[in-house]
């Protein structure tokens, strides 16, 4: 997701994601999503034009929120798959998309970098921000968004029931996390790696406090939330009773939402084949009845960030950064 340049081996690394923007990865998000980016982008207090980079822009959906929201910017997005930079492209002509050995000739260049969901997966953090102060002009500005180990979120207080729950050896990562996530950062500890390079934290959200957790908790398949309640890893007996409950809570949910999320994957997707047509037949009415709690659910998230964006329990974090010249 991120130009991780100086990797031991950048080759493997390209392979990796290449394989995985080919699969679709991170095609689309929800519009929630995309809604509470607007409103930050919004929000922070920047000049009325510039030059700014998303990195590890991947297939340039957050790179065109950018440009919808601030079209006096002239916005860039670098990734280190050549496939992702070419979907981007087709996608969203308006932003101009480079390679590693296109950015290269852009440092210094840019007054704000932007990166959704990247620092949890570079391999050297240090480099990494080496790299991304590269990029910026002496006055800058930055916006990282990315997932929270700050103490007190819904996650958080599951993974302290489990055995091994958080994953202190691998930088706190919590244990569901995916294989490319390394790490699970606090405020505090992202402040310092900021601090290094003159940066000092000027606004700060969150997000997922509760309902925003049981939203994506839910919205993802049965074997998920199993392995996320599994009881025989609990810590000690009150915390596989715990457990339990939390099962008994979540998984009812995640069933009567699958049919919808389902019939919206096939749709996102549909390509007007057989294929399609027989699957949205079978998924439309238990879609019709699964969208109620669906869409609830959606909503009570959407609500909680207007009144908790401020409260740093969240398990995800925009953070806004800015360095005097």
């Amino acid at each position: 997701m991120m130009p991780e340049q100086n990797l031991k081996d950048t080759k493997t690394a390209i392979s990796f994601y290449d394989k995985r923007y080919k699969d679709g990865y991170m095609e689309e998000w929800d519009d929630i999503k995309k809604a509470k980016v607007a409103e930050v982008l919004k929000s922070i207090r920047i000049p009325a034009a510039g030059k700014i980079l998303d990195f590890g822009c991947g297939n340039g959906v957050f790179t065109n929120i950018i440009k919808q929201t601030l079209p006096a910017w002239d916005v860039y997005g670098v990734e280190i798959s050549p496939t992702a930079v070419n979907n981007a492209k087709l996608k969203f002509p308006d932003c101009h998309f480079l390679g590693l050995d296109e950015a290269k000739n852009h440092t210094q260049s840019f007054d704000l970098i932007f990166s959704h969901h990247v620092i949890e997966h570079v391999q050297d953090i240090d480099e990494t921000f080496a790299i991304i102060n590269s990029y910026l002009k002496p006055a800058a500005f930055q916006l990282h968004i990315l997932p929270c180990g700050n103490i007190g979120s819904y996650e958080q207080k599951i993974c302290l029931l489990r055995k091994n729950g958080i994953e202190a050896d691998k930088e706190n990562r919590f244990f569901f996390e995916e294989p490319g996530h390394l790490r699970r950062l606090t405020t505090a500890d992202f402040e310092e790696h900021e601090k290094k390079i003159g940066f000092a934290l000027v606004d700060q959200f969150y997000s997922n406090q509760y309902w925003g957790a049981v939203n994506w908790i839910t919205k993802g398949s049965p074997r998920f939330v199993k392995k996320l309640t599994d009881s025989t890893e609990a810590v000690d007996s009150a915390a596989k009773i715990q457990l339990q409950k939390l099962r008994k809570k979540l998984l009812p949910l995640t069933y009567f939402q699958f049919p919808y999320s389902k019939y919206w994957a096939v749709k996102s997707k549909w390509h007007k084949q057989a294929a399609d047509y027989i699957k949205m037949a079978i998924y439309f009415l238990p879609a019709m009845f699964s969208s109620i709690v669906y869409n609830k659910l959606d909503a009570r998230s959407a609500a909680e960030w207007k009144e908790k964006k401020l409260e740093p329990n969240g398990s995800e974090m925009f953070l806004f950064f800015k360095r005097e010249q």
